[in-house]
């Protein structure tokens, strides 16, 4: 033990990346067949190796939290958004008042039984699995003028009651959403899923979880004309009869190729590469004749480019509307073969309703995408390169507004280093959606930067708490498990039967939802796979979007009012 203390205090960084690469392991632990995580696996590591007593800089500390909550509020700042539209307004309503419930919970619980900020704080953190909360409140204890003692204690306290409530909100969460709610609604989550899915204009294809096409759905096959019956009908007139669904994108006759013009009509002998849906290309095919392997002058390229919805236009549309108001001449050839979703993909589907904000991927010809795209939004640029200058800019303008203090009720305060980054990384995350030639950050580089951040951070709380956790543990160990799932049950129940019968959403809609407001993507994805399709993900992001952040910015306000 003294050969590992000594190690540590010749090299104190080298703490970190131990409680991070063991919190890890640990994380990978399955309980009733959900994985631990990471972060709590990290925390619970840190305070196991803090009780051999080693000092982290605080500077480190702050750097970690700072490029977490940053990169969280980059990410989110997109959708966070977008999802204060009309079009939202009820997941929005939702949103707000699961998180008044949930303040109203755990603020009565500190009140009943006496907990101290710290422990209201880490229960929030924890039961409720919103682990920036952990930062947020552990700043706010730090610049209330309380006894660096009693400051300690407290945020030791957070950490603690963090660890313990965290496994047993997130996994009754999980739970919650996916068996207990649709029973509790009486409703059964996979036909309701399925009725939802069939008003959105899903045909009878639709794959379960984890799946795909393994044949592609959009496609081109080259076709020779031998039916007498379709000779001298106009390219127009065919397309119509396919609903554009299928496109003429080249015609050759005895060897010369033609313009597929919508007034060029077809003939016998002709061979034509037809692009378009499996189910009706092929249709379409036994319409026109013979499939060919001659596919001289026939050549045909197409791609796939990612676009960002921000259209205003466009914005609470169906995907049916939508293309019915682009030109047909415009979008010749032009298919929307996947929809993203604050990282959630969704299957397109005729009457799904698009949100600013979404990644629509677009599949065609280079000539028809370059028309389509500005008319939709602005294409996501693939490059790797980070611009640090935006990066700086976002950091520095955080840490600034952290430190405007307001006076209330006479006293000053301020949003802190937390709750400045957030908003900065929300205004400048969105400010990189409406202007994408500038502030490079690719998604997977901010996810990098949110998770490690946080990952150090909780390590460092970790190893801060110290003998604290024992004396926290005597106190109120057996009463923290009880009051999370409380914490969980109270609000998650209030929520989801004012979801069903005063916003009267779809059940499996809210389900989504329910994920949503306690940040737990792992419930997200039990109730798709309960569900057996994706719409449950059509409740989920604007209430997670929206969540992230006032979940967040109600630790400082559990420290301030406990």
């Amino acid at each position: 033990m003294e050969l590992i203390k000594s190690f540590f205090d010749a090299s104190a960084i080298s703490v970190l990346f131990v409680c991070v690469a063991l919190g890890f392991a640990i994380g990978r632990i399955k309980v009733g067949g959900i994985p631990i995580g990471g972060i709590p696996g990290t925390l619970f590591a840190a305070i196991i190796v803090g009780q051999i007593g080693v000092d982290v800089d605080a500077n480190i500390k702050t750097l970690a939290f700072a490029l977490f909550i940053y990169s969280l509020g980059y990410v989110s700042g997109p959708s966070f958004v977008a999802s204060l539209g009309r079009s939202t307004l009820n997941l929005v309503h939702l949103s707000i008042v699961a998180s008044l419930l949930i303040f109203a919970t755990i603020w009565s619980f500190a009140q009943i039984f006496g907990l101290d900020k710290g422990t209201a704080a880490g229960l929030l953190a924890g039961g409720i699995t919103e682990s920036a909360a952990v930062g947020t409140a552990s700043e706010a204890l730090a610049n209330l003028g309380l006894p660096a003692a009693d400051v300690q204690a407290m945020q030791a306290n957070i950490g603690v009651a963090y660890a313990i409530t965290y496994l047993f909100g997130f996994t009754l969460v999980v739970f919650f959403v996916s068996v207990i709610a649709p029973k509790m609604m009486g409703v059964d989550l996979k036909s309701e899923a399925a009725e939802y899915a069939s008003a959105l204009g899903s045909t009878d294809d639709d794959l379960g979880p984890m799946q795909e096409a393994a044949l592609r759905g959009v496609v081109a096959r080259a076709y020779q004309v031998t039916r007498p019956e379709i000779e001298d009908i106009d390219v127009e007139t065919f397309e119509g009869k396919f609903k554009g669904f299928v496109t003429i994108q080249r015609i050759v006759r005895r060897g010369r190729q033609l313009e597929p013009s919508k007034d060029q009509r077809l003939a016998l002998g002709d061979r034509i590469a037809l692009l378009g849906r499996l189910d009706e290309l092929l249709e379409a095919g036994e319409f026109v004749g013979v499939e060919t392997t001659d596919l001289r002058g026939l050549d045909l390229i197409s791609e796939t480019r990612t676009v960002v919805l921000t259209n205003q236009d466009f914005i609470g549309e169906t995907i049916m509307a939508v293309r019915s108001r682009i030109d047909p001449d415009s979008r010749r050839g032009v298919h929307v073969v996947k929809i993203s979703r604050s990282g959630q993909t969704l299957r397109p589907r005729a009457r799904m309703k698009l949100e600013a904000g979404d990644v629509v991927s677009l599949y065609g010809t280079p000539d028809a995408l370059d028309g389509v795209v500005p008319l939709v939004g602005y294409a996501v640029d693939q490059g790797i390169a980070v611009d640090y200058v935006y990066l700086g800019l976002g950091m520095i303008a955080g840490i600034l507004i952290g430190m405007i203090t307001v006076p209330i009720a006479g006293a000053p305060v301020a949003l802190h280093t937390g709750g400045g980054c957030l908003i900065s990384g929300l205004l400048f995350g969105w400010l990189r959606s409406r202007h994408p030639r500038f502030g490079g950050l690719p998604p997977a580089t901010a996810l990098h930067l949110r998770d490690f951040g946080l990952a150090i951070f909780i390590a460092c709380v970790g190893l801060g708490t110290g003998p604290q956790a024992w004396a926290l543990l005597k106190a109120q160990g057996a009463l923290l498990p009880v009051l999370s799932v409380c914490s969980v049950l109270i609000p998650i129940i209030a929520s989801m039967y004012y979801a069903r019968y005063v916003l009267k959403l779809n059940p499996a809609v809210i389900c989504g939802a329910l994920a949503g407001c306690f940040t737990c993507t792992a419930g997200l994805n039990a109730t798709v796979q309960a569900a057996e399709n994706e719409t449950p993900v059509l409740g989920y992001t604007v209430p997670y979007a929206i969540a992230n952040v006032i979940l967040t910015l109600l630790g400082p306000v559990i420290v301030l009012t406990v």
